[in-house]
Order: structure tokens, then sequence, then C-alpha cells
């Protein structure tokens, strides 16, 4: 298990979330509301300790339950970099904030963040991601996502599909320490559609995280210009 500075992650009690999906009305293929998670106000108070260098890169792994009519679209990977960051700096994102994800949702929303030293030509999260593909322990966990695609799943099921996508964040995680010792699993958090809304709303609620030199609050808007 990687260890990350922050994890708000917490345990699914499998009888509540049944009892739970029982009282649902779930119609089948029914469009699930468009989200954006977006990251804010992310400071390094000593990059030099943590990175030996003042160029940064900002990965996210978001993955949630996949549709039944695109199953294989439950992984998004991306990556920004920013150079010349000094002690104290906020990395220079504007507002309203970083765009981690977009997209619509089902069951859950996991997110794995990393800070790391930007390496010269080093690739985007999605390409390193491509040499874990054919792995066991990727296939093993990506197979525990998909089977949410199957229609009306049980707790157990999305239980089984959160352990999936914890696992996911934890390849990442160690890939990228692969090409940069100098890497942070930063926040990690799984939040279910129904217990907790996708987690929906600002995170912390008011001001920001802080752990050892490092701050930052993000948020889960709901995207209330959609289409209809």
């Amino acid at each position: 298990m990687e260890s990350w500075l922050i994890d708000e992650s917490l345990a699914i009690d499998e009888t509540a979330l049944d009892a739970q999906l029982k009282k649902l009305t779930v119609m089948r293929g029914k469009k699930t509301p468009a989200l954006a998670i977006r990251i804010n106000d992310l400071f390094i108070y000593d990059t030099k300790k943590w990175f030996g260098s003042a160029d940064i890169r900002l990965d996210a792994l978001v993955i949630h339950g996949p549709k039944e009519e695109h199953a294989n679209n439950f992984l998004y990977p991306s990556t920004y970099r920013f150079s010349g960051i000094k002690d104290g700096q906020r990395l220079p994102i504007v507002s309203p904030g970083q765009c981690l994800y977009y997209g619509h949702p089902c069951q859950f929303l996991d997110i794995s963040i990393f800070v790391s030293r930007d390496t010269k030509d080093s690739d985007e999260l999605a390409t390193l991601l491509n040499t874990e593909l054919k792995s066991e322990e990727w296939q093993n966990a990506a197979s525990s996502v998909l089977a949410l695609s199957a229609a009306a799943p049980q707790a157990a099921a999305i239980a089984a599909a959160v352990g999936g996508a914890v696992t996911l964040g934890n390849i990442a995680y160690k890939v990228m320490k692969n090409i940069t010792s100098n890497t942070i699993g930063l926040y990690r958090v799984s939040w279910l559609q129904y217990r907790d809304q996708f987690g929906i709303g600002r995170h912390p609620e008011t001001g920001a995280y802080r752990e050892q030199d490092f701050s930052f609050w993000y948020e889960v808007v709901l995207d209330i210009q959609q289409d209809t």
C-alpha cells in the first residue's frame, strides 16, 4: 500500500449501501450529472527539500464506474507542468482552478493526485500507464471496476470496484516514482454516488489542506449549464 500525505477515503458499509440501493429507482442508461474536479491554491513551501528542482509536475488519476455503453471509459489520467517555482509560491493555476476531470461519473469517483519534480522529456501519466496495461495486477484491478458495467450492481460489486480503483491509483503512484524518486502522493479519496453524492462541494469546506510543506484545496462542481 502506498503512503499518501492525505487520504480521506472512508470504509464502505455494504449493508447500509445495499439498503440505500434498494430504495432507489435506477433507470438503465440514465445520464448522470456532468461534474468537474478543480484544484486551487497549490503551494509548495520548500521546493528544494522535496524535489531538488523548481520545475514541478502535477498529475492526477480519476476513476469512476463504467457505463455499459462506454465500458472502457473509466480512467482519466492528466499531467500539468510548471517551471520556475520558488519556495512558498503558488503554482500558476488560473481561476477557477486547474481542471483535473470533467465528465459523467457513475457509482463512484476516485481521485489520486501526485506532485513530482518535472524531469526532462518525461512522459505524461497517460503514456506511462500504458506500460502497465498487461500486468496481472492492473488487469485484475481493472476487471473489478469493469464489473460495474453490468445492470444494477450490488454493494459488494461497488466496494470491489472501489478497491480496484485504489489499486490502480497505487500502481500509478509506483509508475511515477519509477521516473523520479521525487514524487509525493499528495491526496486520494473515493466518493460514492449515493452515500457521498460524488463529493460535490469544496474540500475542505473552508481554508485549505496543509500537510508538511504542501497546501491546496479542491472542489467537485456540478455543471448546471450542461444540456438536459
